[in-house]
């Protein structure tokens, strides 16, 4: 039996669909992440735990705090007492418990909350994850809609990032569960290819037939201007932790998925059709 924690999350419905199509059965954890009445009857009987459960949509830090690490560590004690098997934990790349930026600082601190946890882990860390119902892809089309006639580039686009598509990354969440020699190790996956943020903002707005002129965002406005025009939202589409991305590369060897799984992961050219199912999500604000 596999328990999985933020089963109804971005990646979680990715996940949880892998696992079905695998003939594999799992039971999504229902009830607060820091409650451990509630851990300890949903743990009975689980063999591996992959714990998605995370704050990070919601933009708080001291949510990340209070769920993000906070429940990590009651989801570990519990499981110790359970008898669980295993724990496959998504995180990061540049994950450090002594970073600066307050997500990054939060997934190490849960990476080293699971390799002292007592029990077999796999962190699986990984680069900007995009799909359907993402808050990448969608939110750089939805915000270039929005803000007509411009696009706006944060540091001039200059940062490098490495998409994966979800779906991929649930298959190599998935393969863990064959692979033994991923026990008590922490890898790395990323696409197979590499793009400047410009580059991607051109890509999708090319693709979906929307023409804007790029504008400089100096990144030291990035984040008082992120927050005057979302902080307040409960569910802001422009988060802090988002902002993040443009101050640490998320990249890493491009065969990755490859070495680690022997697949070669979809391309974002080969992938966005959801886009088009989201546009009427934009419609009204286009100009």
């Amino acid at each position: 039996m596999i328990l999985v924690t933020g089963a109804t999350g971005f990646i979680g419905r990715s996940l949880t669909n892998t696992l079905t199509r695998n003939g594999l059965e799992w039971r999504p954890y229902e009830g607060r992440i820091n409650a451990p009445t509630s851990l300890r009857e949903q743990l009975e009987g689980v063999e591996t735990v992959f714990h998605l459960a995370g704050a990070e949509s919601r933009g708080r830090v001291r949510l990340l705090r209070h769920v993000d690490v906070e429940g990590t560590g009651h989801l570990l004690e519990e499981a110790r007492r359970a008898g669980v098997r295993r724990v496959i934990v998504p995180s990061r790349i540049g994950a450090d418990a002594n970073d600066i930026h307050n997500l990054l600082r939060a997934k190490g601190v849960v990476e080293r909350l699971v390799r002292n946890g007592g029990m077999p882990f796999t962190i699986v860390r990984s680069s900007t994850l995009f799909g359907l119902g993402d808050r990448f892809t969608e939110m750089i089309l939805g915000l270039a809609i929005w803000t007509w006639p411009l696009v706006w580039l944060p540091g001039g686009g200059e940062i490098p990032m490495q998409p994966l598509w979800v779906e991929d990354y649930a298959r190599c969440l998935a393969a863990c569960l064959d692979r033994d020699d991923l026990i008590n190790q922490t890898i790395t996956v990323a696409g197979d290819e590499r793009f400047h943020y410009r580059d991607l903002v051109r890509q999708i707005l090319a693709m979906e037939g929307v023409r804007r002129k790029n504008v400089k965002l100096p990144l030291f406005l990035l984040r008082s201007w992120a927050f005057i025009l979302f902080g307040w939202w409960y569910w802001p589409p422009v988060s802090r932790f988002f902002v993040d991305r443009f101050f640490v590369p998320e990249v890493t060897e491009l065969d990755s998925v490859r070495h680690y799984f022997g697949f070669r992961p979809q391309r974002l050219g080969e992938t966005m059709a959801y886009l088009h199912r989201r546009r009427m999500r934009w419609r009204i604000f286009r100009r």
